[in-house]
């Protein structure tokens, strides 16, 4: 019988995620965990590669990037440190997330194209890297000592903010910050972005992302950037 992985390179990648996601927390076992965790690893691989495509692009027909040392950044040296430490403190993380960290690290499209209309809620491709995580479990560990765990419910690893606050329009005082999250612990292969529009899981949301040229927010678009089919042109599937 074949393994996952080599279905997954054959091209069944929407399959393949979904039998690994319906194994539930049994993925962390062998014989499913090596298994799974090489098709996470090849996802995300992919999802490197399709990054570094996209931005060469972005860049090429005068995408301004708001931060342009942070719009694509590899993993840490110490990744693999930074992830036991992290799993030590919370718990397992899904295999797709640990596998985002491992080889692609954190990308950052916020910005604009001055000839693109309609743009203000793009929603640009943003997953922060694991330092973040890091750090917001640090606050929530001081958030529930003074409030409770109770209140405080359960930690919740942060991917980016919302496509709301990827504009200028953030600075509007009436509206609460909101961030793209993913609860911890989970040892499942993947596990829902909770707050995303799409209401879908780590890998989907990827998918959504490359399928819109890194802006998912222009499937919602009356009017798309002409730029959008030379953006997505030969990605990966993931």
């Amino acid at each position: 019988m074949a393994t996952w992985l080599e279905r997954y390179r054959r091209g069944e990648h929407e399959r393949v995620w979904a039998e690994m996601i319906a194994a539930g927390e049994h993925i962390r076992y062998e014989p499913l965990f090596s298994d799974a965790l090489a098709v996470a690893r090849e996802t995300m691989s992919r999802a490197r590669e399709n990054i570094a495509v996209l931005h060469a692009r972005l860049e090429r027909i005068g995408y301004r990037f708001a931060y342009p040392d942070e719009a694509v950044q590899p993993p840490r040296p110490d990744v693999q440190h930074c992830i036991e430490e992290l799993e030590r403190r919370v718990g397992p993380m899904p295999l797709a997330l640990r596998a985002w960290y491992e080889i692609v690290g954190s990308v950052n499209f916020i910005g604009y194209h001055p000839k693109w209309n309609n743009s203000a809620y793009s929603d640009p491709l943003v997953v922060d890297p694991i330092d973040m995580a890091l750090e917001e479990y640090s606050i929530w560990r001081e958030e529930c000592r003074k409030y409770g765990s109770e209140a405080m419910g359960p930690y919740q690893a942060p991917l980016a903010p919302d496509y709301y606050h990827k504009t200028d329009i953030a600075s509007a005082p009436h509206r609460a910050v909101v961030v793209y999250r993913i609860v911890l612990p989970n040892p499942a292969a993947d596990a829902p972005v909770r707050d995303e529009p799409h209401q879908t899981t780590f890998v989907n949301y990827l998918r959504t992302c490359f399928r819109w040229g890194g802006f998912p927010g222009f499937e919602y678009a009356e009017e798309r950037p002409a730029e959008l089919a030379h953006l997505v042109r030969g990605l990966k599937a993931i």
